[in-house]
């Protein structure tokens, strides 16, 4: 228990780094060296989600990744303020798929499973060059804080399982947990956004719907982790592989956010700016 707490965290320490500085740097290194950073870091994830699908279905890796791979890498770098084409693009990836493994649909829909998430975020990251960068910091915090409160709420207080034929380990203590752990990282985050100018001006991030919005987040982070369960239960794994030490693969560290990036990027494309200010 102690040692692979350990590892989660060590893993941690060399992971995050490398994911904020992507997200941080990543307009800065376009902009002054026309470096996509950020897209560079999509694509290289859209990699190691291919991977991990492929041999999670076939236990080898096979042509169906370099497919995979490609067709993530088309989204994520021609389709980022565009998102129709990527819908496009990933229908068209997921009927290659189809035609070329003679017709397994659930290994095709990994293409939108991994496609959908990395062409929101890309669309999140360059849709306004203004707060694009607050937003997906935003958004990847309260996703890690979910995890974390549920991990932390859940093994402290256990009881009723929230769905027992999914994920045994995760119970409705662990849930609510989720929730206020997303909650109080989005108000810590807003004291963040009034301190360097983005709760007055043009651009003014509202408190009260960060926060709301922070727990409804952490519900369909929660349904994404769930879902990634699912699909390795029906698989009989029990992590998606062990690329990262103490914390299993990339989909296991991940899963939450498939689902949150997805929403949110339906958000700002419905609202606009109207979804984060007053």
């Amino acid at each position: 228990m102690h040692s692979n707490l350990f590892l989660r965290i060590m893993s941690s320490l060399v992971f995050v780094p490398i994911v904020l500085g992507a997200i941080w740097y990543g307009r800065s290194a376009y902009e002054d060296y026309s470096i996509p950073l950020f897209n560079i870091f999509l694509a290289c994830l859209g990699a190691g989600f291919a991977w991990e699908w492929d041999t999670m279905f076939n236990k080898k890796i096979t042509i169906n990744s370099v497919l995979i791979t490609l067709f993530a890498c088309l989204v994520v770098f021609l389709t980022e303020d565009r998102p129709p084409f990527a819908l496009w693009v990933i229908l068209a990836g997921v009927t290659t798929l189809f035609y070329k493994t003679k017709g397994q649909l659930a290994f095709s829909l990994g293409m939108a499973y991994i496609g959908l998430p990395l062409a929101s975020l890309s669309y999140l990251y360059h849709t306004n060059g203004h707060v694009s960068r607050e937003l997906i910091l935003w958004l990847f915090f309260v996703v890690w804080a979910t995890d974390v409160g549920g991990y932390v709420v859940g093994k402290s207080v256990g009881g009723p399982k929230l769905a027992p034929r999914i994920s045994p380990k995760k119970t409705w203590a662990g849930l609510v947990g989720a929730i206020c752990f997303a909650m109080a990282m989005a108000y810590i985050f807003a004291l963040y956004l009034k301190a360097h100018g983005y709760m007055s001006g043009d651009f003014i991030f509202n408190t009260k719907m960060l926060v709301i919005s922070s727990g409804i987040l952490a519900i369909i982070s929660q349904v994404g982790d769930l879902f990634e369960s699912y699909i390795k239960r029906r698989l009989q794994m029990k992590d998606s592989s062990d690329i990262i030490p103490g914390q299993g693969g990339l989909f296991d560290r991940f899963d939450g956010l498939i689902f949150a990036a997805c929403a949110v990027a339906i958000a700002v494309m419905l609202m606009g700016e109207s979804w984060w200010t007053p």
